[in-house]
């Protein structure tokens, strides 16, 4: 019997390596980057949207009259205490970050104002169904909520990174779809590596033919000496040969923490509360610079954005700004160090003090004073420990 003449004789792989069990990787299928649940399936985009807005959502909005010396704080409208129908001002400022941070845009629809015409309540809108008749900043915007035309003294729009020439603004899911779906990528192969079993101890090799029932014969003998720590006889010179995966074939590993990084970088949080690494260890002093730089170069512009996009909303002369106390309150000694401070500066009096500290106001008007005299020398102790202190004496 002749053989077909444009067969080959193949010879036989005796090993198998790391891509034969889980592939090369190459020839991956396209993942969609563009729906928000996709961009948060990527665990560093989740912990920074979470961190984000969490932290937002959890600080106190307060509402001021603004005067030339000073801002009075007034009684907080409905659009602050109870902005939404579906849950607590809590979720409304969740939600209002989350279009922020995912989308770049926050989209609002006012459905109930006061007889004066001020919003009282303000649903925040899918940002995927809201869309534009002309992005270009040269003409006013014709809005669109699910295809039909929103009017826009009902609309608000704050957008987060501006572009000049553009209305909306740029949506870092969007602008950096590369960096997420070479993150989701290597998510997934890591998710593959497991799921598809675990890696087998070795191979057995011999150079000399095995038919199936030997070899089901050879790895059964192996198994069972294996398994009571016996010499293994095995026959027809075969060998072991265990298997390892190299650090360099489970480069994923690095990918997954070098994206987590570049998302950090993305939104300006720190690399360690999403996963990432420093090049430098965290000692608590740079911990507790890392935390306010947190505040300042990350968490301002969104609490500006919000600010002056619900304060222009508000009657002439009044806004909203986020209280920061919560956020930056310090340990219990320095924060105490710091009320002696304003005492004997006199730029705070003892109630203002005690109202910091969630205490009531002395009685008779004792802490309404600013003409306090402490020395600086005696320690500051808890405001309001012992109102009958004498001078020199804690807050």
């Amino acid at each position: 019997m002749k053989l077909w003449p444009f067969r080959r004789n193949r010879t036989e792989e005796r090993t198998i390596s790391f891509q034969d069990l889980w592939g090369s990787g190459r020839d991956t299928q396209r993942v969609d980057t563009e729906s928000m649940d996709a961009a948060l399936s990527l665990v560093p985009v989740f912990a920074a949207t979470r961190l984000l807005a969490n932290t937002v959502a959890s600080l106190p909005m307060e509402t001021y009259r603004r005067t030339k010396q000073t801002n009075k704080r007034l009684p907080d409208p409905q659009m602050l205490t109870n902005p939404t129908a579906y849950g607590t001002s809590y979720d409304w400022l969740h939600r209002l970050v989350t279009s922020l941070v995912l989308r770049g845009n926050a989209y609002g629809l006012v459905v109930s104002r006061t007889p004066t015409g001020i919003p009282t309540q303000i649903e925040w809108l899918d940002p995927d169904e809201v869309s534009i008749q002309d992005n270009r900043s040269i003409a006013p915007p014709v809005w669109y909520y699910q295809g039909r035309i929103i009017d826009n003294d009902d609309f608000v729009h704050i957008p987060w990174f501006t572009v000049p020439g553009f209305i909306k603004g740029l949506s870092p899911v969007g602008a950096y779809q590369t960096t997420l779906s070479t993150g989701i990528h290597a998510q997934n192969y890591g998710n593959e590596w497991f799921q598809n079993g675990s890696i087998p101890s070795g191979l057995l090799q011999t150079e000399h033919p095995v038919t199936q029932e030997q070899a089901t014969l050879i790895k059964s003998r192996f198994k069972k000496a294996a398994k009571g720590r016996d010499v293994a006889v095995l026959g027809l010179g075969v060998s072991f040969k265990p298997i390892t995966v190299m650090p360099e074939e489970a480069q994923f590993l690095g990918t997954i923490k070098a994206t987590a990084n570049q998302i950090a970088a993305i939104y300006g949080v720190p690399p360690t509360r999403i996963g990432g690494s420093m090049d430098h260890s965290m000692t608590y002093q740079n911990a507790e610079q890392e935390s306010i730089r947190f505040v300042t170069d990350c968490l301002m512009p969104y609490l500006t954005k919000i600010e002056m996009a619900l304060s222009a909303l508000l009657p002439r002369g009044q806004c909203v700004k986020f209280n920061l106390d919560a956020l930056l309150r310090a340990d219990t000694l320095t924060r105490y160090q710091a009320h002696h401070y304003a005492l004997t500066g006199r730029w705070k009096n003892r109630d203002e003090i005690r109202e910091i500290e969630d205490l009531p106001p002395l009685p008779n008007g004792e802490g309404e004073s600013f003409d306090v005299q402490l020395t600086s020398t005696n320690p500051p102790g808890p405001p309001g420990a012992d109102t009958n202190l004498p001078q020199g004496g804690s807050p």
